[in-house]
């Protein structure tokens, strides 16, 4: 039986990432490009918050229930009573703020090519974190990390724009929003690597899950009608399954296992893997468009974010 207990003894990870370490790594960045087109197509027939609040709820119940035969009911919340703040910041910054601009953003940019493009610009994360590291993590950022991450960032503002020197339209607001997306879990994992050293990953998971839900159930309902979930069919249920609890939860578990002895600004470099398996399925599934500007950009931002990681 694949156990948390197993996970949690391979925690050394000195230079380089091992190989259990390493197929778990590339297993949620498989998993996490398969949920753009899953949510693609999730949003034809379910609104942007309401997708939100079902993916925390469906990650939320299963986990909570392990938590609670793992752990006990009251010692499951002892480390929110005692420290909310880190919980409460996760639950912002990994789940409810970037999954709504994530849904929201989707839904307003162009149809033919929304799942590939939107992985490609949520994949920026790197950049963000590698700034972020050194300032809270006091991980190291030499010239080349500079260079890099200043060539990923060009690379960034060719794809959100498209190339356009006018910066409006709806497809413009929903890029940037998937880029605010991307800010909010360069935040997330820094709050999430100062945790993993005093809680059990998978109490960071569920916990986080239960304030997203509790933060996306008024916001759905009041912006959202309730009625549309008698339209939902039996297989877009379990499309909701698989992003509620295998993208927000097992994918996400395996990715805090690993970055408990792992340093975040090298971490983040699998990232770059979400784009590549997004943009495979998105074109296999959903036979989206690739334009040549955006693969130009993603070539970019790859080269500038493998710059950064690997640069002195």
């Amino acid at each position: 039986m694949f156990s948390i207990g197993l996970l949690m003894q391979k925690r050394s990870i000195p230079s380089t990432v091992d190989p259990f370490n390493l197929s778990l790594l590339v297993i949620s960045m498989l998993l996490w490009g398969l949920s753009f087109p899953a949510i693609k197509v999730a949003l034809d027939v379910i609104d942007p918050l309401t997708l939100g609040l079902l993916r925390v709820l469906f990650g939320a119940i299963p986990l909570s229930i392990f938590i609670f035969f793992k752990f006990g009911f009251q010692d499951s919340f002892t480390p929110l009573f005692k420290d909310p703040i880190p919980f409460i910041g996760i639950a912002l910054t990994q789940f409810y703020l970037p999954l709504a601009a994530q849904n929201v953003g989707m839904g307003m940019m162009d149809p033919s090519s929304a799942a590939s493009l939107s992985s490609i610009i949520q994949a920026t994360s790197p950049i963000f974190a590698i700034f972020l590291s050194s300032m809270y993590l006091g991980e190291y950022i030499g010239r080349m990390k500079g260079l890099g991450a200043g060539l990923a960032l060009s690379g960034t503002v060719l794809l959100v724009t498209q190339g356009g020197l006018v910066l409006e339209g709806a497809t413009l607001v929903g890029n940037l929003l998937l880029l605010s997306s991307a800010v909010f879990y360069a935040v997330s994992g820094v709050l999430t690597k100062k945790a993993l050293t005093d809680h059990d990953p998978m109490l960071i998971i569920t916990l986080a899950l239960i304030i997203s839900s509790i933060l996306f159930l008024p916001t759905a309902l009041a912006t959202e009608p309730i009625s549309q979930l008698s339209g939902i069919t039996f297989d877009m249920w379990l499309i909701v399954l698989f992003l509620g609890l295998i993208c927000n939860g097992i994918a996400l578990l395996m990715w805090y296992v690993v970055l408990m002895n792992s340093q975040l600004s090298k971490q983040v470099l699998f990232s770059y893997l979400i784009p590549l398996f997004g943009t495979i399925f998105s074109y296999l599934l959903l036979d989206e468009v690739i334009a040549i500007q955006t693969l130009i950009a993603g070539m970019v931002i790859v080269v500038g974010i493998t710059i950064a990681q690997y640069g002195k």
